[in-house]
């Protein structure tokens, strides 16, 4: 779901996720208000992986990707990056992810 303007006095309305649930395109869409179109050009710049099952046919998502894809709206739409930006950005988050890993393994 789309964040509501903040000034116009309405929440934000969260979407939970069921654990192992697979979502169509058009689900995924439909949750994060996002355009098919949108989904499939982040999933050509590798921003957006579908989950590979092969008894499905297409694209279907789990719930990373729900929440990989608000991220990559609000770096969007929020803060102006473009698709390398938020490329960048992930690469990045990730980066310190694994830093925060090695570090706290080595305080054991």
């Amino acid at each position: 779901m789309k964040p509501i303007d903040r000034k116009s006095g309405q929440a934000i309305q969260l979407f939970e996720t069921a654990p192992r649930t697979v979502y169509s395109i058009e689900a995924l869409g439909r949750i994060a208000g996002v355009p098919r179109r949108e989904i499939l050009i982040y999933c050509r710049h590798h921003l957006l992986s579908p989950v590979a099952d092969p008894q499905y046919e297409g694209y279907y998502f789990n719930d990373e990707a729900i929440r990989t894809l608000h991220h990559i709206e609000y770096l969007h739409n929020l803060c102006g990056a473009n698709l390398e930006g938020i490329k960048m950005i992930f690469h990045l988050m990730n980066e310190v992810e694994s830093l925060r890993s090695e570090l706290r393994f080595l305080r054991q």
